[in-house]
This record gives structure tokens, sequence and C-alpha cells, in this order.
């Protein structure tokens, strides 16, 4: 099986996938939606619930090894305490924490051709809008080639 930046890519909204429905299914946002950040969407244009999503990733290929840096953002709406944001980011570091294996999975068949593992999991600083919190959470993966 060849490796290629698509396969990377679905991986990863695939893994983000999974972690909106463990979201949901644990009752914490049951109305959580995945969001793709990078379509630079106006804020008024967003739907009116609470997202998370890629937000921007990166890959460096170095004598077979592979570092991807990811971006995610989460964003709560009408959480005043911030109370569900964080109930999220526990279940987000869950699939996501540091030496967490994150199956990379063939564009075509699904199948899990390889994993890369999380080596840095970095919960930033909050932005907000007027009832809108955006949490930015980074993330770097590696993968030995084998």
């Amino acid at each position: 099986m060849s490796f290629d930046l698509e396969s990377l890519y679905k991986s990863v909204i695939r893994r983000t996938q999974d972690t909106i429905s463990e979201i949901k299914l644990r009752g914490i946002s049951e109305d959580l939606e995945y969001y793709a950040w990078d379509s630079r969407g106006e804020v008024q244009e967003m739907p009116a619930t609470d997202l998370l999503g890629v937000a921007g990733w990166t890959f460096k290929e170095n004598g077979g090894l592979w570092e991807v840096r990811v971006g995610l953002t989460l964003s709560t709406i009408n959480d005043e305490n911030l109370l569900r944001e964080i109930q999220m980011l526990d279940v987000i570091h869950n699939f996501w924490g540091e030496q967490v294996q994150v199956p990379m999975l063939d564009k075509i068949t699904g199948e899990e051709f390889t994993v890369m593992v999380v080596v840095d999991f970095d919960v930033m600083p909050a932005g907000n809008s007027e009832k809108r919190n955006y949490r930015p959470i980074g993330l770097e993966l590696l993968r030995t080639e084998t």
C-alpha cells in the first residue's frame, strides 16, 4: 500500500468525525457538527450549534519520517461557563492525546494501512465572539517508514 496525502487528510477527517460521534453518544453536545474551518466562512453563516473540525494541517517527509501537524478548532455556542467545552476537550484528548495511535486509512478501501502516533497535544488559549467560543487544539503526529 502506498502512502498519499489524500489518505492522510481523509484519515484525519474520519478521526475527527469519530470524535464527534463519541461526544454525541455521551450526550455532551447532541447537535455538535463537523465544520471545515479552512473554508473561511462568515461567522453569521455558521450553524447555530457547537462545532469541531480541522483548522489547518501540514505534512513533512524527512528520510522516511512523516511529521504531520494538525489544528482542530472546537467552538461552543452559548456556553457561558465553558462547561460543555471542557467535557468535549476530555473526549478529544481521549481520541487525540499524547501516545494515542491514529489509524491511517486507504482512501479507496477504508482499510487501515498504518498508524501515526500523537506526540504533542496542545490546548491553546481561546478566542471568542459575542456568543461563540473558539478553542484551538494543536496536534503533532509522527510515523516512521517500516
